[in-house]
């Protein structure tokens, strides 16, 4: 289980572990967005922060469908108790965790302030 919690300005965030440049582990609050697609997104002074190489670019398309190419690479995060490469783009303005990440994942949110989040795997 993963767990994290509901804001009372309606977020869900989850605390994520993820390996910096230097391969420690690192501490990273993420918010949960379904319409994103992707795994991970962070803003460009996360990557910094981090020292995350983003070699590769991709192109993605906002909420809008707007098209646009940004910086991409695989990073390693803690996840479920393993660790697990995942691609990053750098894209935003707050860490994102998408749906690529919680697909063949029940979620459950307690929808008030200080409400529990879980994500719990179900196969796949």
């Amino acid at each position: 289980m993963i767990g994290g919690r509901a804001t009372d300005s309606q977020r869900a965030l989850l605390e994520l572990r993820i390996r910096d440049g230097d391969g420690n582990w690192q501490t990273l609050t993420t918010m949960l967005d379904t319409g994103f697609t992707g795994y991970l997104a962070l803003p460009e002074p996360f990557v910094r922060q981090f020292g995350l190489a983003l070699n590769s670019r991709r192109r993605i398309a906002s909420a809008t469908q707007d098209s646009t190419v940004v910086p991409s690479g695989i990073s390693k995060i803690a996840w479920s108790g393993r660790e697990r490469a995942v691609r990053v783009i750098q894209a935003g303005t707050r860490p994102l965790l998408g749906m690529a990440l919680l697909w063949n994942h029940r979620i459950t949110i307690d929808a008030v302030p200080n409400g529990s989040v879980t994500i719990n795997p179900i196969g796949g």
